[in-house]
């Protein structure tokens, strides 16, 4: 998928401590939310984050 949130970007609109994680393989995420934050690939449960959006 391309990313585990989406959202608009405009004022008042903020998101904090979000995480998406890939579980076995399953659920792969290209970025957290929007085009931000690093991807999930593979078997591993490593959690990628995105503290503050915007």
């Amino acid at each position: 998928q391309e990313h585990g949130f989406k959202a608009p970007v405009k004022p008042g609109v903020k998101f904090h401590n979000l995480l998406v994680v890939s579980l076995g393989g399953n659920g792969q995420y290209q970025h957290v939310i929007n085009n931000i934050g690093s991807p999930t690939s593979g078997t591993s449960t490593i959690p990628s984050t995105v503290t503050n959006f915007p």
